[in-house]
């Protein structure tokens, strides 16, 4: 022990109940116990085990092994023959991975890597080492790609690592049509390729895709797979495959025409169809589509924001094409669950159909339940605290994905994807003080870093992308709106001014439609009276990038703020706040506007979708069948 950790001592020593006695606490006997034990280990002293694996032999210490793993426990304290022995032999594990958990039982840590990963867990799986054993299953699931999760799959499944193996399957399915080209699906036995290819959820555009996997595989080793093509075709949904696909693929196949079970299902299978109404063969074609077969849908994503009544799930998802509406899962709720609620944060889709978003203020509130249940009245509730959380929006789990927080905690700002890269734009930091800092996110290496500032401070504004530039818009500065639009180039890190908008707004929608930059409703500061106002807006703006000017749009019905727009099936659509109108209730309405191309007129496709204020909105692609439905009965009915 150190002359520093003996001089500690003075202050660890409680008065007991009475003066006659001391309760004497060490607080870092644990760590001092374990370093002492170390230097044992290196210096060779007090040895009294040796365990052999392979060529190799490690000596240590027996109650280290015991206090870390069980498999070494019941070994040394039952009455079993290693228990009378000094020398161990090891079987089923590689003498590398013994070294690095020996190393780990007397330090506390390990490092894992893409080679030694599988091993490690291997061997920590074998001896009940859980922290480790789940610590290589996390890593490796961060590894997995097109050519080892076939193998990362079944490797799992043997050490019963649910959450690799179902992360593993996730990519098999997601990346079928590269999955069956490679070595570990070639490799595999029958009996798993028939597992595979039985799923709904393969990523497959057609079924051509499937059909073609089981060809190949058969052909890898034709001499020994051969008999198995009667036994795999029937998984295969030939009622999804174009009969001229089938006449080339099957029917002038040798490969087939040799197997009893295929000839049968191939006579059954032109009989079908010849007369599809009539057919009463023995064999039945399934048409029910793989996953990929579904086409992701546009949809209105509201984001964040509070719903006054609390109720869930509310219509946080939206297809304005059928009217169709659906739940998003909310926040991950690393704080007390239904605590509070996340308003005036940023949202933005990347190229490749990625929604993101943060920030923003989280509202607090005290939960009142009739419960005995008085945990939560511990908790220090703060009003308004200003968030720099990042999250990716997962539609394969309906869930959000925790990310690399932001650099700086703000609310009211703006976001915009150029090449790989989220840029982050003005907005409110802690004590609503506005900022100038851009900070730029690397979607790939999940990293935030400083990214200059901007010309001026805005709040409230709104951005869109065009041809390798971003566009800021408008945005507000204490109790006065800009008109501004302001061009950046990220690669020259320049900034140049352009025509300002006919009139100054902010929380108002924008988007680039054949060239034009459209902007919609918003607010504006009204100083008509003694008392200054948010007035909401309906014009509609049009600006002209190779003139330089704007021009007037068609005005909406009504007037809108926190707006989105966006283009889906030749019409632009915008949904949004209306005009501070409240009904019975005193609750807002949020309304979803559609403005035809062709005749240049809107029309309100929702005039009540939810309820939901201080939301950012976002339009994106997604796959709803995945998603919980939520019944309005004006649709649904």
């Amino acid at each position: 022990m150190s002359h520093k950790d003996i001089d500690d001592l003075s202050n660890l020593i409680q008065p007991g109940s009475n003066s006659h006695s001391v309760i004497f606490r060490h607080e870092s006997h644990d760590s001092i116990l374990m370093r002492e034990m170390k230097k044992l280990y290196d210096e060779n002293l007090l040895i009294d085990v040796t365990l052999s694996v392979e060529e190799f032999e490690i000596s240590c210490h027996k109650n280290v092994l015991a206090s870390l793993s069980p498999y070494f426990r019941l070994m040394f304290t039952l009455d079993l023959l290693e228990s009378k022995q000094n020398r161990i032999e090891l079987h089923g594990v590689d003498a590398k991975s013994v070294k690095y958990i020996i190393e780990y039982a007397y330090t506390g840590k390990l490092k894992i890597t893409r080679s030694n990963a599988q091993n490690l867990l291997a061997a920590t799986s074998l001896f009940q080492i859980l922290p480790v054993q789940r610590a290589c299953a996390r890593f490796m699931e961060t590894q997995l790609d097109v050519q080892n999760c076939v193998g990362i799959h079944y490797f799992a499944h043997i050490h019963s690592c649910y959450d690799l193996k179902q992360k593993a399957r996730e990519c098999i399915e997601k990346y079928f049509s590269q999955v069956c080209k490679c070595e570990e699906f070639m490799s595999l036995s029958y009996d798993k390729v028939r597992e595979i290819i039985m799923s709904d959820e393969l990523n497959v555009e057609s079924e051509e895709t499937v059909l073609d996997s089981v060809i190949d595989w058969v052909k890898h080793n034709e001499r020994d797979r051969k008999y198995y093509v009667g036994e795999l075709l029937p998984h295969v949904r030939l009622g999804l495959v174009s009969s001229k696909y089938v006449k080339q693929q099957i029917l002038e196949n040798s490969l087939f025409q040799k197997d009893d079970v295929c000839q049968s299902l191939i006579r059954d299978f032109l009989d079908f169809e010849a007369r599809p109404g009539s057919y009463n063969g023995s064999t039945e074609f399934s048409i029910t589509l793989r996953s990929g077969m579904f086409q992701p849908e546009n949809c209105l994503v509201f984001v964040g924001g509070k719903e006054p009544t609390n109720a869930r799930p509310c219509i946080n998802c939206y297809n304005p094409v059928t009217r169709e509406a659906f739940y998003i899962e909310d926040f991950p709720e690393d704080r007390a669950s239904g605590c509070y609620d996340v308003e005036d944060m940023a949202c933005v889709v990347t190229k490749d159909n990625t929604l993101f978003a943060g920030g923003g203020i989280y509202i607090y509130h005290q939960i009142i339940d009739d419960s005995e249940d008085d945990s939560f009245e511990e908790l220090e509730y703060k009003e308004h605290t200003v968030q720099k959380d990042f999250f990716q929006y997962d539609n394969d789990h309906n869930e959000w994905i925790q990310k690399s927080p932001m650099l700086f905690p703000k609310s009211n700002f703006t976001l915009a994807e150029l090449n790989g890269k989220i840029y982050c734009f003005g907005g409110l930091t802690e004590n609503k003080h506005p900022t100038e800092i851009v900070e730029v996110y690397d979607i790939e290496k999940n990293r935030w870093n400083y990214h200059g500032m901007l010309p001026t401070t805005l709040v409230d504004l709104s951005s869109v992308v065009y041809q390798n530039h971003i566009y800021l818009l408008g945005g507000r500065t204490g109790v006065g709106a800009h008109n501004n639009l302001l061009r950046y180039d990220p690669e020259q890190e320049e900034w140049t001014s352009l025509a300002g908008m006919l009139t100054p707004r902010f929380n108002f929608g924008a988007s680039v439609v054949d060239g034009e930059i459209y902007v919609a409703g918003g607010q504006i500061y009204s100083h008509a009276t003694y008392t200054i106002s948010r007035e909401v807006l309906r014009t509609v703006e049009i600006y002209n990038m190779g003139l330089n000017q704007w021009r007037q749009g068609p005005e909406l019905p009504q007037e809108l703020c926190n707006v989105c727009m966006t283009v889906f099936n030749g019409a632009i659509y915008a949904s949004g706040t209306c005009n501070c109108d409240h009904d019975v209730t005193g609750l807002r309405h949020n309304k979803v506007c559609r403005l035809d191309l062709g005749t240049n007129q809107w029309k309100v496709v929702e005039e009540d979708l939810n309820r939901v204020r201080n939301f950012r909105c976002s339009a994106v692609k997604l796959h709803t069948r995945k998603l919980p439905r939520v019944f309005r009965q004006d649709v649904d009915t």
